[in-house]
């Protein structure tokens, strides 16, 4: 298996829960909080944000930046 492979099935792994949590929470919004506010909560504070930033970076970076 080459790290290209395991670096698509992460993230289609990443892909599959978040579609799993969209479901989920529109099924049972009292039990499950929605991305949104998933993400609400997490840029709450300065931390959060930066740290949200700096993942956002680093798959845009992983993504749009390789050369095939």
């Amino acid at each position: 298996m080459t790290g290209r492979t395991v670096f698509l099935a992460g993230y289609v792994v990443v892909g599959l829960a978040l579609v799993t949590l969209v479901l989920v929470s529109s099924r049972r919004p009292s039990a499950v909080a929605t991305p949104t506010a998933l993400a609400d909560a997490a840029t709450r504070r300065r931390v959060g944000r930066v740290i949200v930033l700096l993942v956002w970076w680093w798959v845009g970076f992983h993504v749009l930046a390789r050369s095939a």
